[in-house]
């Protein structure tokens, strides 16, 4: 069920114990992509894996604005800083927490958040005073393939999902994400690499293959509900610490 959408007796006739919290971000993805692509992926898997799985879930309101100040020259690119997301969505999750829900799972779409809230899902979940089990899942982790800016995949996924936002697509100015050299990283800002602000070649992306990709990202989340959904007794707590580790 999604929160949005639900009135509070709703909710509290479901009980939900588990929450997904999709999260994105809301920047450049070069000329042909619209900067609302990380948040509409992640909210799109989240429902779908929702609707799928056999967990007492709900999916709570997306968090549309991420941490991307490597893209602010870009216009379009909308940021905050670290601390303030990290207070936001710890913000979010207590308030969440202060409820049936027993496990949250961070449904990221966007890469510069992953840090933070793989951070912050070990620090709530030790938390005493946050009642709920907190992980991270990324979909750019869950498909064997490799997952560009704006790239092939990427692209492909919102072919499927949202055709009509997307324009013709374009190869990048960059085939590899290029900031680190020698270990280090020598680029502050995506446009000193990629003047279009894209990485990878998305003119062969197609909605047969996003369809594909993002089927492969739902029923890997799916199965990761099924690893850290609330169990009773010994047998759930091994499986929770299991999928920690």
């Amino acid at each position: 069920m999604r929160l949005e959408t639900s009135s509070w007796t709703d909710v509290d006739e479901a009980s939900p114990t588990t929450a997904l919290l999709p999260v994105g971000s809301t920047e450049q993805h070069g000329p042909h992509a619209p900067v609302g692509t990380d948040t509409f992926v992640a909210r799109a898997i989240a429902n779908a894996a929702d609707r799928a799985s056999d967990a007492e879930s709900i999916v709570g309101p997306t968090i549309s604005v991420g941490i991307a100040p490597y893209h602010g020259n870009f216009p379009g690119t909308c940021s905050v800083s670290a601390e303030t997301f990290r207070r936001y969505v710890r913000d979010v999750v207590e308030s969440i927490a202060d409820s049936s829900v027993e496990t949250v799972v961070f449904v990221n779409g966007h890469g510069g958040n992953g840090e933070t809230l793989s951070h912050l899902a070990r620090e709530m979940t030790a938390a005493d005073e946050i009642d709920c089990e907190a992980y991270l899942w990324e979909w750019m982790r869950a498909v064997d393939e490799h997952v560009g800016h704006a790239g092939e995949l990427e692209t492909a996924v919102l072919l499927h999902l949202r055709p009509d936002d997307v324009g013709d697509p374009v190869a990048g100015d960059a085939a590899t994400w290029a900031d680190t050299v020698d270990g280090g990283v020598v680029h502050q800002f995506t446009d000193a690499f990629s003047g279009n602000g894209a990485v990878g070649d998305a003119t062969d992306a197609s909605p047969e293959q996003g369809e594909r990709v993002f089927e492969t990202a739902v029923n890997a989340l799916v199965s990761f509900l099924e690893r850290v959904r609330p169990a009773d007794g010994d047998e759930g707590r091994e499986t929770r610490e299991s999928a920690q580790s």
